[in-house]
């Protein structure tokens, strides 16, 4: 079935919201999805990532799913790259993509285009490699502390990126509002409808844990591989909730505080998933059910 209007949807939702479930309920002539996960895109990293099972795959495809080695790193520039690509691939096919996110940031920088980023001299990139952990989130808590809060602070690569561009002088959640050569101002006549899987607090927080109790075994189980493989400090292991993975397999820790700890990750992610979902024009809140049945409406059009 070819389309004679371009249409695009996109479905974020905190981890645990049953983005993939749902996506993976509707009909592969008809949709394709474009994952915007900036941990799902890695190789051998299935598990923790909780990526789309094999048989998902198979039952809706899924374009930037497992695409990199952990030895990789992403921004969100090249990722921009790549989801235009894959984007265009769905609709010379006739069918409609589905944006599937769980990073407003990437899915900002692709529908809305990135921010020029100041040039960064030398020595500030010296100074910013020798704070340590501790001292860049106290800074960035002091400079831009709403920068902090709509970033993953386990994620080093763009705490590092973030902490250079404050160190200027700038304020990166002033900058990153600039932005230039979105999708959207390249397709003007693009129909496009997003939601945001809105559940209550509590039950998310039920299915956030009985996730993490259905994931910490084979999670371990990767982890040691990967680190193994690959290296502990592997972009792929910084993605969240491998440091505690880690901590386990290096004695740091129990069983009992590995899996509380895990939850504790995913549930304060989830916090600030919905904090930016919530800031989002282009999103709105609705329930599981009724994002279903009004896609599944879609296919009979």
């Amino acid at each position: 079935m070819y389309r004679l209007q371009k249409q695009m949807l996109v479905l974020a939702g905190p981890t645990g919201s049953g983005k993939t479930s749902l996506v993976c309920s509707l009909n592969p002539q008809i949709f394709e999805v474009v994952s915007f996960d900036s941990r799902q895109i890695y190789q051998e990293l299935s598990i923790g990532t909780t990526c789309p099972t094999e048989d998902e795959l198979v039952q809706m495809p899924h374009h930037l799913v497992q695409c990199i080695p952990p030895t990789d790193t992403m921004n969100a520039g090249d990722y921009s790259i790549l989801a235009k690509k894959a984007v265009q691939t769905i609709f010379d096919k006739g069918k409609i993509p589905i944006l599937v996110t769980g990073s407003g940031f990437y899915l900002r920088a692709f529908l809305q285009g990135m921010f020029p980023v100041p040039k960064i001299p030398e020595e500030t990139k010296e100074i910013a490699k020798n704070m340590d952990y501790a001292e860049a989130i106290h800074y960035l808590r002091e400079k831009d502390p709403i920068a902090l809060s709509e970033i993953q602070t386990s994620d080093h690569y763009r705490l590092k990126r973030i902490l250079e561009v404050v160190l200027t002088g700038a304020r990166w959640s002033e900058v990153s509002k600039q932005t230039v050569g979105g999708f959207l101002e390249e397709n003007p006549g693009l129909k496009i409808q997003g939601y945001w899987l809105d559940w209550p607090r509590e039950e998310l927080y039920r299915r956030i844990g009985k996730r993490v109790l259905g994931i910490y075994e084979g999670m371990l189980d990767e982890t040691m591989r990967v680190a193994e493989q690959f290296g502990a400090d592997c972009p792929g292991l910084r993605s969240l909730g491998y440091n505690f993975a880690l901590d386990f397999l290096q004695g740091a820790i129990d069983t009992n505080a590995f899996i509380e700890s895990l939850a504790q990750a995913h549930r304060n992610y989830a916090k600030r998933q919905i904090t930016w979902f919530r800031k989002d024009p282009l999103l709105q809140a609705n329930r599981w059910e009724d994002v279903f049945s009004e896609w599944k409406n879609i296919e009979k059009i």
